[in-house]
């Protein structure tokens, strides 16, 4: 290597670690606080103003990079929460076990603690469409709307636990610990979502992303078509008449995210939830 090319080399790699230190520096700063909720602080991202609050529920591993720029989009029309579960992210354990009933009874105690009036409206993406409800169904006054992101049902599990039970029980082994307790305590979840009906009379929106995403459960075209089953079996059991389904063959399961169509659906129902007021 020539004396020019390590300079040159050398200048690359200065440059890439100031960037590195510079985005770390940034997430210091603009990473979401803690919010206690007695008994355990939730790492919270409260955005924009206006009513109703719009509060997303993530799916299983949690994670708020993927839900970002979904949360900026909506923010810029309402008032937006994301949050961590107790055990993701930089969020405290919490309460046990991590059931569906316990993590309803966190999000409340938070919704309480962070200021937001009800109702709400609530975004719920994959198992987050589980969680959500169960939530739903324990403080129904307390939403407006609920907006279903490609999201995993009852039989969804089901479907992939007689697929692969090997998989299945040896998962918790592989999870970190917060997403183990969520494993742990998901027969008891799934148990309470069979029970949580009915739910409020409200608008509701079931988005389903078609293209296969190589993850556990949604491989396959054969996944894709259950998957799709699942949706319409969920969308049969909500109540009322004020129910949309909207196809997406585009996307998968994470790309969903980023979609228009979603952040259009989540604007509809704000929309919707101002005028019924």
């Amino acid at each position: 290597m020539t004396r020019s090319t390590r300079r040159r080399f050398g200048g690359l790699v200065g440059k890439l670690l100031f960037t590195c230190a510079a985005l770390l520096i940034a997430w210091l700063v603009l990473r979401p606080p803690l919010i206690d909720i007695g008994g355990a602080r939730l790492e919270t991202r409260l955005k924009g103003s206006g009513s109703p609050t719009v509060v997303f529920e993530t799916g299983f591993t949690g994670g708020i990079l993927p839900y970002w720029k979904l949360q900026d989009r909506i923010a810029e029309h309402t008032r937006t929460l994301f949050y961590e579960r107790a055990g993701l992210g930089r969020s405290d354990a919490g309460r046990q076990p991590r059931t569906a009933e316990q993590m309803a009874r966190d999000l409340h105690s938070l919704l309480i603690a962070a200021g937001v009036t009800p109702p709400i409206i609530l975004v719920g993406h994959s198992a987050g469409g589980i969680f959500m409800r169960v939530f739903a169904h324990d403080y129904p006054n307390d939403v407006a709307a609920m907006v279903f992101v490609d999201p995993a049902t009852e039989a969804s599990y089901e479907r992939m636990r007689r697929a692969s039970p090997e998989e299945w029980r040896e998962m918790d082994k592989k999870l970190p610990e917060g997403q183990r307790r969520q494993w742990d305590a998901l027969p008891a979840s799934l148990d309470e979502a069979r029970s949580a009906w009915p739910l409020p009379q409200i608008p509701y929106v079931v988005i389903t992303a078609m293209k296969p995403s190589g993850e556990w459960g949604l491989k396959s075209p054969e996944d894709m078509v259950a998957w799709s089953q699942e949706h319409r079996d969920l969308l049969a059991q909500l109540p009322g008449a004020m129910t949309t389904h909207i196809i997406l063959p585009q996307a998968d399961h994470f790309s969903v995210l980023k979609e228009p169509g979603v952040t259009k659906a989540i604007l509809n129902a704000v929309d919707q939830a101002r005028i019924q007021r």
